[in-house]
């Protein structure tokens, strides 16, 4: 590595690393359930109990970076980067409420919504694997940014399978109701996918910014 991490600046990386690994397992819980539509509620229970410490995480990292003197960017970025995370977080916690408050397991037609919540995970292991680069930002930069641009694919991927779900759901679904609750659940799912872009955009600006 060509730099060293002083002894401050690396607590802001763990912090960085502690929330991508619940976002990345709490992508896996959701997937686990998509294939499975069981235990909705014990899931929700897990992600709820994942949510809680991310919230936590990201206090903990605020109260570092007002006491901080050194850290390895900006206050700004890491703010930013970390209430990202957090959000993406939250959105996946959000999604499986829904499942549960409409007592959704899955829809008539249950292709687009397999494949956007497989998406939104395979995403969510690219941001996983980018975070944990960033201590090495010097060395692994154009690793971190083919990461950067995988992200981007897999949220362009995710509108195209949001439209395609979303059409599929009108033309198959004539309950009114069951098409309000789906389309809701997609529009949650699609929003995951939007911070996960956001989240890949600000470690790219990262990137350009400290190297």
């Amino acid at each position: 590595m060509v730099f060293k991490l002083k002894p401050r600046e690396d607590k802001f990386f763990v912090f960085f690393n502690e929330l991508a690994e619940a976002v990345c397992d709490a992508a896996d819980i959701l997937l686990e359930f998509s294939k499975t539509a069981q235990d909705a509620r014990g899931k929700l229970e897990l992600l709820t109990q994942m949510e809680e410490r991310g919230d936590q995480t990201l206090s903990l990292l605020m109260k570092q970076i007002n006491s901080s003197f050194i850290a390895p960017f900006d206050r700004e970025d890491i703010l930013l980067l970390s209430r990202e995370l957090n959000n993406i977080l939250d959105h996946i916690q959000g999604s499986m409420e829904k499942f549960v408050l409409y007592k959704a397991t899955r829809p008539k037609e249950p292709e687009y919504i397999m494949k956007l919540i497989a998406v939104l995970n395979t995403a969510t292991q690219e941001i996983k694997s980018a975070v944990n680069k960033l201590p090495e930002l010097k060395t692994r930069h154009d690793e971190i940014v083919i990461s950067c641009e995988k992200i981007r694919s897999y949220e362009h991927e995710g509108d195209y399978l949001y439209r395609a779900g979303i059409a599929l759901l009108f033309e198959k679904t004539e309950n009114v109701v069951e098409i309000i609750k789906w389309k809701e659940i997609y529009e949650h799912l699609e929003t995951t996918l939007d911070y996960c872009e956001n989240v890949s955009n600000i470690i790219k600006g990262i990137t350009v910014k400290y190297v």
